[in-house]
């Protein structure tokens, strides 16, 4: 089968992307950020969408999953071209990003003593990789184990899953970020079981995610305005459930839109340098007395896509290793990772 850009998964990896840099540019609390109040309108624009950005990042890697899942035989071959494509970029964007902010004092800086932290422990954003990582292992081990009931094993997952997100399993154990696995996993699988129920997805699950998104963003959007200085509780009902029909209802409505899947074909870049550009503007944002608060938002949200892009663009020009240590990708084989073609416009809903 051809290899092309999807840009219905594309358009969500841009979206996915510009709600986690403005997210980091806002600030997750007052002390944070922007440094503006919890009840500030941007504030209050990144807790409406707090349970969107991750869930939708993992329920895009469960979907891309199935195209190409492990198979008998080929665990070791599979697994290792993961730790290739997200190992080595973690490892070489997490100790930078270290090294920065030990150097100029930053807010991710680590103790001398500490700073394997980095490597084994929940890491700015770098946990989602860790976390990412142990769910490509169960899956290696799921779809090896049942090959020929490829959907019933996402299912199957999804729901023990979401079982454990929702009981007290593995919270507190941050080695390798297992706790937030646990968050990523029933979102991954929910977008593995949309990838296996295509072509035919039922016009009626649609129908149930858009009602579901409809009245779960209504009771999360009064609890946020009711009390915007709450902490935030990722293993939560609330949390899943809004997760999987937000991100589920994008996923099978298919967007596409041309600027946000440019963006999104640069989303790994993104998200692993996307900090280093907004932690830059950041420190120059206070250096000038702290402008309007929108105004930070648009510089941030600039630099914070635009630094990463350049960057890529630049390494896949300075040859195999450069590029495959700091992004993951052979620039021999593509300048841009592709994805398999969707058949789904072909298909029709029933």
């Amino acid at each position: 089968m051809a290899r092309q850009r999807n840009q219905s998964v594309d358009t969500l990896r841009g979206l996915a992307c510009l709600l986690l840099v403005a997210l980091h540019v806002i600030g997750e609390a007052p002390e944070h950020g922007l440094r503006i109040a919890d009840d500030h309108p941007l504030a209050l624009f990144a807790e409406l969408f707090f349970h969107l950005r991750m869930p939708l990042f993992a329920m895009l890697s469960g979907f891309v999953y199935g195209y190409r899942p492990a198979e008998p035989g080929g665990q070791l071959t599979f697994l290792r071209g993961k730790l290739g494509r997200l190992g080595l970029p973690y490892l070489f964007a997490a100790t930078a990003f270290l090294i920065v902010n030990i150097v100029l004092a930053g807010p991710y800086a680590l103790p001398a003593g500490e700073v394997y932290e980095a490597y084994l422990l929940p890491y700015a954003q770098f946990w989602f990789l860790q976390a990412l990582l142990l769910i490509f292992a169960v899956m290696a081990a799921a779809d090896t184990m049942f090959p020929r009931a490829p959907l019933a094993v996402a299912v199957g997952l999804f729901i023990v899953s979401a079982l454990a997100f929702l009981s007290p399993f593995g919270q507190g154990i941050e080695a390798l970020s297992f706790d937030r696995m646990l968050y990523l996993l029933p979102f991954f699988a929910f977008g593995l079981v949309l990838h296996r129920m295509q072509p035919e997805i039922p016009r009626t699950l649609i129908a149930v995610l858009l009602g579901g998104l409809i009245i779960l963003f209504t009771l999360n959007a009064l609890d946020v305005f009711a009390d915007p200085a709450r902490a935030i509780s990722r293993r939560t009902a609330m949390a899943l459930s809004l997760g999987v029909v937000f991100s589920g209802f994008l996923l099978v409505l298919r967007p596409r839109v041309a600027p946000l899947a440019w963006i999104g074909r640069f989303s790994f870049t993104i998200f692993l340098y996307h900090l280093f550009a907004v932690e830059a503007l950041q420190w120059l944002y206070a250096s000038a007395g702290r402008p309007p608060a929108y105004f930070g938002l648009a510089m941030g949200v600039t630099a914070g896509i635009a630094c990463p892009i350049v960057f890529h663009l630049v390494v896949m020009r300075m040859g195999r290793w450069p590029a495959r240590i700091t992004l993951g990708l052979d620039p021999q084989s593509a300048k841009l990772e592709a994805n398999v073609a969707m058949p789904w416009p072909a298909a029709p809903l029933r």
